[in-house]
């Protein structure tokens, strides 16, 4: 029996094509850029090289070049978030008719985890927040951070559906027990990891209906 929802937040809450991750991911360039004093041309392959080794471009920042967490956060995330998002009530509704507990799982920012919940209108169904801060920035998909997680919800991985626009992340999830779901995802990419795959994320009300007969 599923007791609870857990969803990440960008290009999972919102579709990718809105175009906010992209603005975020120019802000993270541009901190490496301004901040640190990179050369432009190398911030694309540390990025990436970040990405694989760290699992974040933040946590790879930290552990080498000892950045400060919270301005880092603070930076990316300026973006006028509402012009790039808005209402998404079809997902309102969807959330509506599910009884589980819902919480928010990201390697992002509570502040910006809460700005888009808003922006999509859908807030209120959302009890908590686990955020890049929870994690201590080792975030998605260090399987430490889902272990922390599920002893905070006090629950077993078979009593939680995670959804997730990133079949890496569900990977962990999945090794954990839990349900996996994974959101729109890119033609030809692997889905390795994912238990259902579905065109948006409103379609997670089917899912639940599936996994609970």
């Amino acid at each position: 029996m599923l007791r609870y929802l857990i969803f990440d937040l960008d290009e999972t809450i919102y579709p990718r094509e809105s175009g906010l991750m992209q603005a975020i991911s120019e802000r993270i360039s541009l901190y490496m850029i301004e901040r640190l004093g990179m050369d432009p041309e190398r911030v694309h392959r540390l990025r990436r090289a970040y990405w694989h080794e760290y699992g974040t471009t933040s946590r790879g920042l930290q552990l080498l070049h000892h950045i400060d967490v919270v301005d880092y956060m603070r930076y990316v995330h300026d973006v006028p978030v509402a012009e790039y998002i808005g209402p998404d009530p079809a997902l309102d509704a969807a959330l509506a008719t599910l009884p589980q507990r819902k919480v928010i799982f990201t390697n992002a920012s509570r502040d910006h985890a809460r700005a888009v919940l808003h922006a999509v209108g859908v807030a209120r169904h959302f009890e908590a927040i686990y955020d890049a801060f929870f994690l201590e920035n080792e975030g998605k998909p260090a399987p430490s951070g889902y272990r922390r997680l599920l002893d905070v919800l006090h629950v077993p991985g078979k009593a939680c559906l995670m959804v997730e626009d990133t079949a890496r992340n569900l990977r962990p999830a999945k090794s954990l027990g839990m349900i996996t779901t994974l959101v729109d995802p890119p033609a030809g990419v692997d889905v390795d990891g994912a238990d259902y795959v579905i065109d948006r994320v409103a379609d997670v009300a089917w899912v639940v209906q599936e996994v609970e007969g």
